[in-house]
């Protein structure tokens, strides 16, 4: 599919993109093969539109949420579709498309092509920039390159390097300029530094994720020498706002890098938290667009005659599909792989008396179920399950397999462990760390204790026969292959004795639990991590 806007397919033609190569990594200039060198700014007053989305996560088909009353949001061709509007809404300023980053991972759709159709929807949509997110390496960086290699847009990771070492993968572009009807921005792109903890550790073992402000402030510089009219940070990073009476409160490490920022930058795109946030930072917009394809963010930079630099965010958008006609190219693109799978897209697995939420953290019934799930696959005495991993509510009704392919899309593996008392203790006070539950149990109740310090805050657990948990032992214990690798800083599990290596896959072990539940399904109410202060 030719890439829309006049570019081709492939990297566009010279003077149009600009990135850093070896020589950026020097801190010298770099441009695309044949650009005739260091780009100019534009003279007089200019100005710029920014659309953007992040957290995508291969959601190239439009979906219905859980507070939308069945209402369709989202999808790869309405967000073209709305591409298209916003540029032609305001034609005097040039539209510029990037992400956040966590572009392809979580859809049968994207997975099942290692996220190959999610690229080339993008490439279709226009975007122009990407940062790389945490779940960019859920299949391992050589199946990562291949996907940078096919994106008509940079996708960048300015604070990413070898490890121990002051160089970036040769695969890696830490900047790019993007030049439109005259204008030339440049992208500088960041990725979360929490990625060793919230990706695989084994996945990213070889490379350094360090600091989001010493990347910009080393960077910034690098692009304004290229001849830019503005600068945009575009971070897998994120933050939350919440609404007080004095206005809203935002806070997160996305902002507090970009406040730590020394050099001036003109426009910031944030990701990776799921959010709603419209904030600025010394007078720059920061912008998230919730996740999903759900909603875009909308932006404008102008420069005055004088030089002067303003920006203001126009507004977080609700991307509905049903009140917008679908771009047909992109529909056409999105169609042919949705009719490749649409046997195993559709198949219905169960049904459920009442929809089923996933909140971020806590002990709710969907995370339990995944637990007893994965116990009853394994046959141990207790299962764990991070609550990272379980990625999307459940409606009432029929649920089909792509319903819970969106629930557990990274195929991790279960793998047994036999644990003392004291080392499942010391996991489940990890649990607590943050003083939200980030794990959910089968097989035992926990009583704990948030305001305890750190230690101390699990007061009790009891396992499904009434005895208590003994320090002293034995337990045979499931996890999924991210945290019991030390994701998540399970670091526990590294001292456990294994008994098995990975082997049933825990949507596998989901689909079997499921299926062989009575009708109507029985939700598993009684909670099973109890707050209890110590008297």
């Amino acid at each position: 599919m030719a890439h829309r806007h006049g570019r081709p397919a492939g990297l566009r033609p010279a003077g149009h993109l600009a990135f850093a190569g070896f020589a950026g990594l020097l801190g010298l200039a770099a441009c695309a093969p044949g650009d005739p060198g260091v780009g100019v700014a534009s003279d007089g007053a200019v100005c710029a539109q920014i659309f953007s989305t992040n957290d995508t996560h291969g959601r190239l088909l439009p979906a219905a949420q859980s507070w939308s009353n069945g209402r369709p949001l989202g999808g790869s061709a309405a967000l073209a579709a709305y591409v298209e509007r916003e540029r032609a809404a305001a034609p005097e300023c040039p539209l510029f498309v990037v992400s956040g980053g966590d572009i392809m991972q979580g859809t049968l759709i994207s997975n099942l092509t290692d996220g190959r159709s999610t690229i080339e929807a993008m490439n279709g949509i226009g975007y122009d920039a990407a940062a790389i997110g945490n779940h960019e390496f859920d299949w391992g960086v050589d199946i990562l390159i291949e996907r940078v290699a096919d994106a008509d847009f940079a996708m960048l990771g300015a604070n990413i390097f070898l490890k121990g070492t002051d160089r970036h993968p040769d695969w890696i572009r830490p900047w790019a300029i993007v030049e439109r009807e005259g204008v030339r921005i440049g992208f500088i792109g960041l990725t979360t530094t929490s990625t060793p903890v919230v990706a695989r550790p084994s996945l990213v073992a070889d490379f350094d994720f360090r600091s989001l402000a010493d990347a910009l402030d080393r960077y910034i510089p690098v692009v304004r020498a290229e001849g830019v009219d503005f600068v945009v940070a575009v971070m897998h990073e994120g933050a939350f706002c919440r609404i007080e009476p004095e206005g809203a409160a935002c806070e997160g490490e996305a902002l507090d890098a970009l406040a730590a920022t020394s050099e001036r930058f003109d426009y910031a795109v944030t990701g990776h938290t799921h959010s709603r946030v419209e904030t600025e930072i010394r007078g720059v917009p920061v912008i998230q667009s919730f996740a999903n394809t759900t909603a875009y963010g909308l932006g404008r930079i102008d420069r005055s005659a004088d030089g002067t630099v303003s920006a203001r965010a126009l507004g977080i958008r609700q991307a509905w599909a049903d009140e917008i006609a679908p771009d047909p190219e992109v529909e056409e693109l999105v169609a042919s792989y949705r009719a490749e799978i649409a046997d195993l897209v559709d198949r219905i697995v169960v049904t459920l008396p009442e929809a089923l939420p996933a909140p971020r953290d806590g002990d709710f019934p969907l995370g339990r179920i995944v637990a007893d799930a994965q116990r009853h696959a394994s046959g141990a005495d207790i299962a764990l399950m991070n609550n990272g991993g379980i990625r999307r509510p459940l409606p009432a009704g029929p649920v089909t397999f792509s319903d819970l392919f969106e629930l557990q899309p990274f195929d991790n593996k279960l793998i047994r462990h036999t644990m003392s008392g004291t080392l499942l203790l010391r996991t489940l006070e990890h649990s607590v760390r943050d003083g939200d539950v980030d794990l959910h149990a089968s097989g035992m109740t926990v009583r704990y204790d948030p305001a305890a310090s750190y230690g101390e805050r699990i007061l009790s657990v009891t396992l499904d026969d009434g005895s208590p948990l003994r320090p002293e032992g034995r337990y045979t214990v499931t996890a999924n292959d991210f945290i019991a690798t030390g994701g998540g800083g399970y670091t526990t599990f590294a001292e456990a004795e294994l008994i098995e290596p990975p082997g049933v896959a825990d949507l596998e072990a989901l689909v079997a639990y499921l299926q062989a539940q009575p009708d109507p399904f029985p939700i598993p109410r009684a909670p099973r991590w109890i707050e209890s202060p110590a008297r």
